[in-house]
């Protein structure tokens, strides 16, 4: 799946989530992005693909997140705070 692909497919997928969400369901997602802008600004591009790959594969989301944050090795205080916040 090319990149462009990819990210057509989380967003898809993000879409459907929230739609008609409880208001915590969306704060999750909104706190899941807020990561992926986190990881991007640290350079972490390919985290970030698999997290969306994984996320698209119906894999648990916040699985997902824990397992793949536990190999940022420079992690800032904003994405600490963010993780403590899944």
């Amino acid at each position: 799946m090319s990149g462009e692909e990819l990210e057509h497919s989380y967003n898809v997928f993000v879409f459907v989530q929230i739609e008609g969400a409880r208001t915590e369901i969306k704060r999750k997602w909104i706190n899941y992005n807020n990561i992926l802008d986190e990881l991007y600004e640290l350079n972490e591009r390919t985290l970030i693909n698999e997290i969306k790959y994984r996320i698209t594969d119906k894999e648990n989301d916040k699985k997902v997140f824990k397992d793949v944050l536990k190999r940022v090795v420079n992690k800032s205080s904003r994405l600490n705070l963010l993780i403590k916040s899944i």
